[in-house]
């Protein structure tokens, strides 16, 4: 069958999967019920202090099994979870004993940043539909994390925030918290009458090595999570409330530029006072309406600088905007064809998210007054703007969940303006043959128009069409995993409000991993090995790269991990092959509490893209985190890498990204940010004019207090500098005082 009548047929096939009628063949989850949820009158202080009098009527939990590293083993500490509800609050509370309490490693952190602490935490799948949950952690002293989880399209959305409240305290013994989640903040199926949730508590317990204990046992052969949840009845006539908040914000600004510092004056300065509303509503518990009008959706943090030499794509920063994030797994797919990022400046936006039975959907709809998207080839993309030119933005998700744990689905993005547009059409499905393996697959199409300034600039024609889509396999058990999947990038495929950055090609990727476990005691407790192979054309069939890895990882004492990369390509670049090779070596630790130290290095054989020869690339990349007491922390991350080329040294980059924080409490800190780069070419090797010398440089000094996610205030100043070969130093090109405040109003 020729190639583009499979890819129609495949399409089509696709595309009306979502509509045609599926007849389960398994039992609905959760029929059996491991423990109730009771029901009580008079709620808990949540203060930390875990007393029998409060507590008397939950049900008590053990988390007697260690699940990592070693698995489903006795647990080496004792760990008990509490749970209770009142029909307003979900409450749960842990005793955490510890026969060596001043170990335990804790310290005061800005929300969701808990990484190399003690904490424990409840997992809920609120649906029982063993595919979504949501996670809700707590350390010793109180600081919150909170994510949710889509084992369906295997994203882990650490960016979701939920308002609830949590408290600890240290004791002899070891550490007590406890926590009140509100059921207006949580989704899950409406009605009166009792219902059945999935439930996992966890408790991890960094040391030598970092142990999870939970109440369940992890059956490695199933690649699932949320499937393994044990089930928890009770949340008859829960009754939620009122589940609106409204949150206005206020944000202001103050800026002086001079784009040349060695021409031009300091502009008057610019002020920037501008208000704005959210809105988010529970039309009921499993459809939620946001709603936005003329957004800050400014960063308040800078995002951490990337190396960008001898690069041809364009890199990847994730959303951290409250609107965009709120329910953005209802929107993911295999591919990332939905990225709100690229929805810079809008003066409005509404958002619907549910889910229905078995039935989940978004729709988006917003406009930007700042439009722009990548154009990209299979070599390298470039990023195209209409300049404050209007669009207008819908986006449209659904997803079905058949049989067990698999799902079809469709997807519709759309963005218009003067004299442009990019539609994307498609369907996906998943589909889990056993508990060790799935079937992913995603058809789209896509149709864009350009305006005449755009085909004149990137060689665009005014109109073009194109598909792409994949199919995957994956295996995973105990000992093996499988991975193997083909893509097909249309030539003219684009997806605007996605991030896409190649296009034209088509790959096949085989890899196959064996891991080795090992009991406790032993040096290494884990050992993964992997053989990767892929080969990729361009749609015309010329081979653009074939491509052979092998990975190391190794767990260790001292919680180390080694983690190696090694192979070859041969690679097609403007019209010369390559024989690439390349060689990485990362290596990290934690010799105590408070010091996190890696290292990677990386050396290899690579195309100099500047001009079209191969080099020797170096990389060194070593990375400190030291904790000084329970409130200061620094971070400091250095890049340093050569380029040779025959004839001399092509480049010297430097990158450093200096973060420095001090945590007044669990709701307050002040932040230090430094980020400085240094590129040094030799003019020489150079085929086209590049300036020997540039240096960049930006700081930050940022305040924020934090009483929920959503209330909150920032304060702080930054400017930004350069120097290039016409300075002699470093000059300041912008700076900026900026704050900004929020209210989330619960009426």
């Amino acid at each position: 069958m020729p190639q583009s009548t499979c890819r129609a047929l495949l399409f089509a096939v696709a595309l009306f999967l979502p509509f045609l009628p599926v007849q389960s063949v398994h039992a609905q989850p959760g029929s059996t019920v491991d423990f109730h949820i009771p029901r009580i009158s008079v709620a808990p202080v949540i203060d930390g202090e875990v007393g029998s009098a409060e507590w008397g009527q939950a049900t008590r939990v053990v988390l007697g099994l260690e699940t990592s590293p070693s698995d489903n083993i006795p647990a080496s500490v004792q760990t008990e979870a509490f749970i209770m509800e009142d029909g307003e609050y979900l409450y749960v509370a842990f005793i955490a004993t510890d026969p060596n309490p001043e170990q335990i490693r804790t310290f005061y952190r800005d929300r969701d940043s808990i990484g190399g602490g003690d904490y424990v935490g409840v997992l809920l799948d609120t649906f029982n539909d063993e595919a979504r949950s949501f996670e809700f952690i707590t350390t010793p002293l109180g600081v919150q994390f909170d994510a949710a989880t889509d084992d369906l399209s295997g994203s882990y959305d650490e960016s979701w925030n939920a308002l609830w409240d949590s408290e600890g305290s240290l004791t002899a013994t070891g550490y007590m918290t406890e926590m009140a989640i509100p059921f207006k903040q949580l989704r899950f199926e409406g009605g009166a009458g009792e219902k059945i949730w999935g439930v996992k508590f966890i408790r991890d317990y960094p040391r030598d090595r970092r142990y999870r204990f939970t109440d369940s046992e992890q059956d490695r052969n199933i690649s699932c999570t949320v499937c393994q949840f044990r089930k928890a009845s009770g949340f008859a006539n829960v009754v939620p409330g009122r589940n609106l908040e409204i949150i206005p914000t206020l944000t202001a600004s103050a800026a002086q530029r001079r784009p040349n510092p060695a021409l031009d004056s300091w502009s008057s300065t610019e002020t920037d006072p501008d208000a704005g509303v959210d809105l988010r509503w529970g039309i009921n518990q499993d459809t939620y309406l946001n709603a936005t009008l003329n957004p800050d959706f400014s960063q308040v943090e800078a995002d951490s600088a990337q190396l960008e030499i001898n690069n041809t794509f364009s890199l990847f920063f994730p959303e951290k905007r409250t609107f965009f994030l709120d329910g953005a797994d209802y929107f993911n797919s295999q591919l990332n064809i939905v990225h709100t990022r690229n929805i810079a400046d809008p003066d409005y936006g509404v958002k619907l998210t549910g889910k229905s039975g078995r039935h989940s959907y978004g729709l988006l709809q917003a406009n930007d007054t700042s439009t722009s998207f990548m154009i990209p080839t299979n070599d390298s993309s470039s990023v195209a703007s209409l300049g404050q030119s209007d669009s207008d933005v819908s986006i449209l998700r659904y997803r079905q969940e058949v049989l067990t744990n698999s799902s079809i689905g469709t997807v519709l993005t759309h963005r218009n303006g003067d004299g442009y547009s990019n539609t994307v059409a498609g369907a996906d499905a998943r589909w889990r043959l056993s508990g060790s393996d799935v079937i992913n697959l995603q058809v789209l199409r896509s149709q864009s128009d350009y305006p005449l300034a755009i085909q004149t600039r990137y060689r665009q024609d005014d109109s073009i069409s194109d598909e792409t889509y994949l199919i995957e396999y994956r295996h995973n058990d105990r000992r093996w995993d499988v991975w193997a999947e083909h893509v097909d990038f249309g030539k003219d495929f684009r997806a605007d409000l996605g991030f896409i950055n190649r296009v034209d090609y088509t790959r096949n990727t085989l890899r196959v991993g064996h891991t080795w476990r090992y009991e406790a005691g032993t040096f290494f407790d884990r050992i993964r090995v992997a053989l990767d192979w892929d080969n990729t054309h361009d749609q015309a069939g010329l081979e653009l790269e074939e491509e052979f890895e092998v990975f190391l990882e190794m767990n260790g004492p001292l919680q180390s991990q080694i983690n190696g990369l090694f192979g070859g390509s041969k690679t097609y670049y403007n019209g010369f092959y390559f024989d690439e090779q390349f060689n990485q070596l990362s290596v990290s630790a934690r010799p105590n509490s408070e010091l996190f130290l890696q290292m990677l290095v990386r050396i290899e054989d690579i195309v100099d893209f500047a001009n079209t020869r191969l080099g020797e690339s170096k990389r060194y990349s070593p990375t400190v985190n030291y904790q000084m007491g329970q409130h200061l922390q620094m971070n400091l991350q250095y890049t340093h890498q050569t380029f040779d080329v025959k004839g001399g040294r092509l480049f010297t980059a430097n990158l450093v990204n200096l973060r420095a924080t001090y945590q007044f409490n669990v709701r307050s800190f002040l932040r230090f940010i430094v980020q400085y780069s240094d590129n040094e070419r030799d003019r020489a090797l150079y085929i086209n004019p590049v300036q020997s010398q540039s240096k960049e440089l930006t700081t930050q000094l940022l305040y924020s207090y934090k009483l929920t996610p959503q209330t909150l205030f920032f304060i702080g100043y930054s400017d930004a500098g350069f120097q290039n070969d016409s300075l002699n130093s470093i000059e300041t090109s912008n700076r900026t005082i900026f704050a900004k405040f929020s209210y989330a109003w619960q009426p």
